[in-house]
């Protein structure tokens, strides 16, 4: 299913029983978003919408991904699945096929996927002059710097390409009319901020709150340089996405957000912007950020304002890394083949450590595999990869860990990198963006690899007990 904006993903889930409104007046400083928190760990998960924000007369709405379910609605179909059809649409023909008949299946897939521009009638917007206080933009953790916006489309346009970006990066509030901008270095807002600075020219920016859902998660989507989110939205809903040309602004966004903020950043402007209570469990430490200046405001007639708490785990960006990695594993396969099935496990913070099976042939093929992720788009910033046999279930930890601690020789089995790029969130790096990696390799070793001994047999019961015991079992209940 395929929401038209914002407001009708949050009918559907009201109709389905999935949301609750608040309506206890709430302050959107700490208190609106402990509640999401806690409604997370207490396990019910609803989306919520605060109908009385203490000082303010708009809404918030709340904990929107925070099931698998709720991802399957707005994704159309499980995350997996979606991924086998991305697979299949960049395959080569197989013996079957022409390339005239697959160029055309190709075709007719990619045919309409790309946004399309259209005139924005002055009755669907508002255009205002900047005023940030009248927005309940949320205050986290009690150590954060201040107010953040936590669920912005930052939109930006290569200087010299005029290719499109798509990013979702937290923007502290200093004041009514401007905020930071926290892309990280190795983010595409980053990367087009460093070419218009090379030129020493002001970048601008456009940045969309409140959009429909299948929109924002594609912001979030690792992709790769060049593929323009917006058209990857389009891809996934087999519907393009209708976009307006923004008042103040030679950019485009969605025509369903919300709200918008049109503006600049200069590159000789840059401020302090943190801490921030971040979804390592840590605060993100204060570092220099661009600067971001709000020129307009274009919203909706009484917008709804969206938000999101990280931190502890868990929160909803878990439900929604979870989905990216079963959404992309059949697209990393066409890249490293060998590799059965991959878990980026809750527990280590989407980047710490990356869990795959392979499927061993020669070797040091588990050493192969390690570089060839640590050379894979947003994956080169992945701390520790194991690698196992195919034996393992990848998303059982004791599993993991039992062929983790049987099946490595820390001298020959454990490789660390140093002087690597790290994620900007790794507190545990001596430099900021810089430090080290490391690769287990918890495979089952070959006289090939210098194992001299024979290995053992794993312990498994011959199958007609199995079958005679599943008789039994099932006959005493």
């Amino acid at each position: 299913m395929i929401f038209e904006d914002l407001r009708a993903y949050l009918n559907f889930l009201e109709k389905n029983g999935e949301l609750i409104h608040v309506t206890d007046e709430v302050d959107p400083d700490l208190e609106l978003t402990y509640i999401l928190s806690e409604e997370e760990r207490i396990g019910k998960k609803r989306a919520m919408i605060f109908d009385n924000v203490k000082g303010y007369n708009m809404p918030v709405a709340g904990n929107m991904f925070s099931t698998d379910k709720r991802l399957e609605y707005i994704l159309g179909d499980t995350p997996y699945n979606i991924g086998l059809k991305l697979k299949n649409l960049v395959r080569i023909p197989d013996d079957t096929e022409s390339m005239i008949s697959r160029g055309l299946e190709m075709m007719r897939e990619l045919s309409g996927i790309k946004p399309k521009v259209y005139p924005r009638k002055d009755s669907e917007f508002n255009v205002l002059e900047p005023d940030l206080s009248k927005y309940p933009i949320t205050r986290n953790w009690p150590g954060d710097g201040g107010r953040y916006i936590t669920m912005p489309l930052v939109i930006t346009k290569d200087p010299d390409m005029g290719s499109r970006n798509v990013g979702t990066y937290r923007m502290q509030v200093y004041d009514n009319e401007t905020t930071g901008m926290h892309w990280q270095i190795h983010k595409g807002g980053a990367e087009h901020f460093s070419g218009y600075k090379n030129e020493n020219k002001k970048m601008e920016v456009a940045v969309a709150i409140g959009v429909d859902p299948l929109t924002f998660f594609s912001s979030i989507a690792p992709l790769p340089n060049g593929i323009d989110e917006f058209s990857f939205r389009g891809l996934i809903a087999k519907k393009h996405l209708e976009l307006i040309k923004g008042e103040t602004v030679n950019l485009e966004y969605p025509r369903n957000a919300e709200i918008i903020l049109e503006g600049y950043i200069d590159p000789a402007e840059t401020r302090k912007e943190g801490p921030f209570g971040d979804h390592t469990g840590y605060y993100s430490l204060e570092e220099e950020f661009p600067v971001f200046h709000i020129k307009k405001v274009i919203q909706k007639k009484n917008p709804v304002y969206s938000t999101t708490i990280v931190g502890k785990l868990w929160n909803e960006d878990v439900r929604i890394s979870k989905a990216l990695e079963r959404m992309f594993l059949p697209l990393v396969q066409i890249q490293i083949p060998e590799i059965v099935d991959m878990n980026i496990p809750e527990e280590t913070v989407t980047t710490n450590m990356i869990v795959v099976s392979i499927k061993k042939i020669y070797p040091g093929q588990a050493k192969k595999v390690m570089f060839a992720i640590w050379g894979t788009g947003q994956m080169a910033l992945t701390k520790i990869v194991v690698v196992v046999d195919d034996d393992i279930n990848v998303h059982d930890m004791k599993q993991v860990m039992w062929a983790m601690t049987t099946r490595i020789d820390p001298e020959s089995d454990v490789t660390v990198i140093p002087g690597t790029p790290t994620d900007s969130l790794d507190h545990a790096a001596r430099l900021f963006n810089y430090g080290s990696k490391m690769g287990i390799d918890a495979t089952r070793k070959s006289k090939g690899e210098n194992y001299n001994r024979e290995w053992p047999d794993t312990l498994k019961m011959d199958p007609d007990i199995e079958k005679r015991v599943d008789e039994i079992i099932n006959h005493m209940e």
